[in-house]
């Protein structure tokens, strides 16, 4: 299966376009800051997750 790269970078530049082309630049600034705090947080879940389940298999 061969990956498509150009046109899957085409459809994520299209819909980031869609998102944003009403807003302002200070409401996309807010966008992105939000998407990178709920980022943060998912990262920081599995991370938490990831070193729970090494406590347990090194006892």
């Amino acid at each position: 299966m061969a990956v498509k790269a150009v046109e899957m970078v085409r459809k994520i530049r299209n819909k980031h376009y869609e998102d944003t082309k009403c807003l302002s630049v200070d409401e996309q600034i807010q966008l992105i800051r939000g998407k990178s705090t709920k980022l943060k947080e998912r990262l920081k879940k599995r991370q938490r997750s990831t070193t729970d389940n090494t406590r347990h298999c090194a006892q």
